[in-house]
């Protein structure tokens, strides 16, 4: 049908012609509520539109990213589980969620979905696209898939010199189809770093699949990474499987905890990585195959090759751009502004109306060394947040989670003296650098470590107070 043509159909028949092009579609309201599902995602999940009507996505889907596009306001895509009510089958699908407008205003999501087994492209089909512009240009309703609305480094909180450099390291990686290398401790962030090279990159436009090595088994990897043909063994499905590898065709694959990788696949897939090409288990024909390599790491690589646990020649295949992502305890002027971003998205998540956190509060989870990184910071937000129940954040909402011996004390007058052959350094930066340092000691010591105090009588920022003390080890 011309765009001509289009143009004379009312909304509410676009609307459902676009539902007819479509396996699975959702529609939600500006909450993430429920307000329309079409037949094939009834049959799929065996809910009737007025049984779900009205009730969160998040309460049926659980791993959605519906409340995602509404908090973002940015076209996604990923896989999802659905479980039918009726039957108590599990059907993985594809979704791709579009952010829905009317007079700039958030009003909703459009999702679609396509069953896994089709191996069908997560990208609205070219006729769907077609049919959405034609209803945003009639009620300037929905934000056109190909919008940028934000930049993905936006994702990634915080304006530290550390912060800083890895944005400008994934900005530089994404330019290449070179295999990238994020190493960072559990719960630094890894996968949202991930995300970012792939959507900056040239292969934004196709899929980003993830593989969490440490999550399948041993013996379903090979079958999980090359696909397997039908027959290949017991169980093997009707038409045999594509793999990861040619979902991710002309894309990028996400290996997360590369370093849990049996020792016996890292050859196959280091020949995969050198010739570009996988065979099908039960298959002799090869497959060619144009996917990136983002995989990641909790633990560096070259330690497991020195112990003879990982291959040396998959880690200098592997390891050609390494992303390494700072932990939160050497980022610690990031946290105020993690703290206020993470509230919003909790607040949103929860339903619930925290109004804010105390400084002191800010001051306190600032020396606490984070082993956990941001994800235990957001675990500990959210505990607090379920005490505190719409008042603001104070520290007794947080001092039973730090009541442990690994919570540290302030700092003191205890700090290392500068040695003496620094103090004679003839330099006027470095005697600056010096004076500036015992002047931070004392003024640390007069307050008791208590870093807010400190930086009002400096007349300084608690970020460039906390750099500074980096800057001298004094944290």
């Amino acid at each position: 049908m011309a765009i001509s043509e289009l143009d004379q159909l009312s909304p509410k028949a676009l609307m459902q012609r676009i539902t007819d092009e479509l396996e699975g579609v959702i529609i939600t309201d500006a909450e993430g509520r429920y307000i329309y599902v079409n037949h094939r995602w009834s049959s799929l999940t065996g809910y009737s539109l007025a049984q779900v009507k009205g009730r969160y996505v998040r309460d049926i889907v659980l791993n959605s990213r519906v409340d995602e596009v509404l908090k973002s306001q940015k076209y996604v895509s990923g896989d999802a589980v659905l479980l039918n009510v009726r039957t108590g089958e599990e059907v993985p699908v594809y979704c791709s969620y579009t952010p829905l407008f009317q007079d700039g205003e958030m009003e909703g999501c459009f999702v679609y979905m396509i069953p896994k087994s089709e191996h069908a492209s997560m990208v609205i089909p070219p006729n769907v696209t077609t049919l959405l512009e034609a209803l945003n240009k009639r009620l300037l309703l929905v934000q056109p898939c190909s919008v940028v609305v934000s930049n993905p480094l936006d994702n990634i909180i915080g304006d530290s010199p550390e912060i800083t450099k890895m944005k400008n390291e994934i900005v530089c990686a994404a330019r290449s189809s070179s295999t990238v290398l994020i190493e960072g401790e559990t719960g630094s962030g890894k996968e949202l770093v991930a995300h970012a090279i792939h959507e900056l990159s040239p292969r934004q436009s196709h899929r980003l699949v993830k593989v969490n090595c440490a999550a399948i088994p041993s013996e379903l990897l090979e079958s999980e990474f090359f696909g397997y043909e039908e027959g290949a063994f017991t169980g093997a499905r009707r038409g045999g499987q594509a793999g990861k590898f040619e979902i991710a065709n002309n894309g990028s694959l996400f290996l997360d905890e590369i370093n849990q990788m049996p020792y016996a696949l890292q050859p196959k897939l280091l020949r995969t990585l050198q010739e570009r090409e996988i065979e099908r288990i039960g298959s002799s024909a090869t497959v060619p195959v144009d996917t990136r390599i983002i995989s990641a790491t909790n633990v560096p690589l070259n330690q497991l090759v020195q112990e003879g646990t990982f291959r040396s020649d998959l880690y200098y295949r592997l390891n050609v751009i390494k992303i390494r992502i700072p932990p939160l305890r050497e980022r610690r002027s990031d946290i105020p502004q993690l703290i206020h971003h993470l509230l919003k998205h909790l607040n949103f998540r929860l339903d619930l109306q925290i109004p804010g956190i105390t400084s002191e509060t800010v001051d306190r989870l600032m020396e606490y060394d984070w082993p956990g990184n941001v994800r235990e910071l957001q675990n500990v937000l959210e505990r607090a947040m379920n005490l505190a129940w719409f008042e603001t954040l104070e520290w007794k909402y947080f001092s039973d989670y730090f009541s442990h011996p690994a919570y540290p004390t302030p700092p003191s007058a205890s700090v290392a003296p500068m040695p003496q052959e620094q103090r004679n350094s003839s330099t006027l930066r470095q005697r600056t650098g010096i004076a500036e340092r015992e002047i931070l000691i004392r003024a640390l010591s007069d307050h008791q470590g208590n870093k807010a105090a400190v930086a009002r009588e400096l007349g300084i920022s608690r970020t460039i107070l906390y750099r500074k003390l980096h800057k001298y080890n004094l944290i």
